[in-house]
């Protein structure tokens, strides 16, 4: 499936995403703490005031004011409803977990870069962050910053030099094939577009640059381009004493896989950055950071991308927090440092890390739906495509498959292999579930929501769903373990790759 040309880099809309959490999360720990306190210190006020029965007293202040720098409770209730539970969700995960994950020992602000000029930060941030990944430059990085034109320039070139015409038609060809793009988007100008609104820095590792939005005046870096910096140090830190796993994100024939390597490589780089933003970064510049126009800008600009693509951006990201996450408090940096020579190869491993060393199983190829039809590609097809297939079938996000993740992770391995005659596009999908059998009933009710303008057609033997429609037909059979779908112009050829 269609992933980013380029890797190791930082995504202003999920940089705005975890900069709030990031904040959100320091202070969901102290208000967790400061409530027990808070309660402690109530419950023995009350038996006091059983035993002594003063006389009525003005109202005492809130004691979270002392307690959190001031701020008080209710400040922290709008930041955070229901004390910070409702961040489960976001996150994939539980927030005290990555709670333990993001704050390294020390106070949130203890190791604050202070003000001074660029070339000074930029060694006092590069000191921090080999600090808190417990590695060591063997050739320390000379950032360059750009703005947002040069920038701009430079992904287009990228763009242009990575992204084949080719592997772009067939990529939107699949995906207009599942519902999740229109039929006539141009993914090169699309991805061109999407980097050059999203991406605040990368690290090339062919070239060893490591490049950052944003122009410096002397009085420093803002707390963004501080942020950024950090997490593209960490992946030049990761390139030279870990290797990163270049070829795997790159085979276009093994897409989950490259998926999930890039899961832990960008995953290792959030953390070390989410770190750096705590300890590194003051309060009022954490602030600043969640405040950032431009991040909140293309936070926006985001949702207005189809939403596999969008989802498919944060994914390395988001998810692959909370499985370098799972790494690190089972076994510290030396344990996420050890998945480099053992990669992830699926992105279940990444959506449920304790499925992390399951191998995929390999299904049955899909049948050949002859005639003038051309094999053009095939491809792994993973958890995480599904989650979201299942989150927008259609690419409306209000005809979601309840609990998509759960539904999601009953896939146990999975391929697709896209044909083409002419201008018509045929894809026969090959997937194995797991022992509870539901994934053939989830990828029943996706195509149903995904393509509504269709209708059921008899079906045959092992046959779950026939759906006819204008110029389209899909099939959807199920028999032991194995799922399998054909999508084709009409219903006779979706039925023959089905097969």
């Amino acid at each position: 499936m269609p992933r980013s040309v380029v890797i190791a880099i930082t995504v202003l809309g999920v940089l705005a995403l975890f900069a709030s959490t990031t904040f959100a999360l320091v202070r969901s720990t102290q208000l967790r703490s400061s409530r027990a306190r808070v309660a402690a210190l109530a419950s023995e006020l009350a038996a006091a005031r059983d035993d002594a029965a003063p006389p009525s007293e003005a109202a005492p202040s809130n004691p979270l004011d002392d307690l959190l720098d001031g701020e008080g409770g209710d400040s922290l209730d709008e930041l955070l409803p229901d004390g910070g539970e409702g961040l489960d969700d976001l996150l994939g995960g539980d927030v005290a977990q990555l709670a333990q994950c993001v704050q390294p020992a020390g106070a949130p602000g203890s190791r604050d870069v202070p003000e001074a000029g660029p070339t000074e930060q930029i060694a006092q941030i590069s000191e921090l962050v080999t600090e808190l990944r417990s590695l060591e430059f063997t050739d320390a990085p000379d950032p360059e910053f750009l703005d947002d034109e040069q920038l701009s320039q430079r992904l287009a070139a990228e763009v242009t030099e990575e992204y084949d015409a080719e592997d772009a038609e067939i990529d939107a060809r699949l995906l207009a094939a599942l519902g999740a793009v229109p039929a006539d988007i141009d993914l090169i100008e699309l991805q061109t577009e999407l980097l050059a609104s999203q991406v605040a820095g990368f690290y090339d590792p062919d070239t060893g640059e490591l490049v950052v939005r944003g122009a410096v005046g002397d009085d420093g870096l803002s707390p963004t381009g501080q942020s950024t910096l950090a997490h593209e140090l960490q992946h030049a830190l990761a390139d030279q004493t870990l290797d990163l796993p270049i070829d795997t994100t790159e085979d276009t024939s093994q897409s989950d896989a490259a998926l999930a390597a890039l899961s832990l490589v960008e995953g290792d780089a959030t953390l070390t950055q989410q770190q750096f933003t705590i300890t590194g970064l003051n309060l009022s510049e954490q602030l600043a950071l969640s405040a950032d126009p431009d991040a909140l800008s293309a936070q926006e600009q985001l949702a207005d991308v189809p939403h596999y693509l969008a989802q498919s951006l944060q994914f390395p990201y988001l998810a692959g927090l909370r499985f370098v996450c799972e790494r690190y408090l089972a076994g510290g940096w030396d344990a996420v440092n050890a998945a480099y020579d053992d990669l992830p190869t699926t992105s279940a491993e990444i959506l449920d890390p304790q499925r992390y060393g399951t191998d995929a199983i390999d299904p049955r190829d899909p049948g050949d739906p002859g005639g003038d039809w051309e094999r053009q590609r095939t491809t792994t097809l993973g958890a995480a495509d599904l989650l979201w297939l299942f989150e927008a079938p259609g690419n409306d996000t209000a005809r979601a498959l309840d609990e998509p993740r759960d539904r999601a992770l009953a896939w146990t391995g999975g391929e697709v292999t896209v044909w083409t005659d002419g201008d018509a596009t045929a894809l026969g999908i090959a997937l194995t579930q797991d022992a509870a059998g539901s994934l053939c009933d989830s990828i029943a009710t996706w195509y149903e929501r995904a393509f509504p303008d269709s209708t059921d057609a008899p079906t045959r033997r092992d046959e779950r769903l026939v759906r006819e429609g204008s110029q389209h037909g899909g099939v959807v059979t199920c028999a032991g373990d194995e799922v399998r779908v054909g999508i084709a112009p009409d219903a006779t050829t979706a039925r023959a790759v089905a097969r």
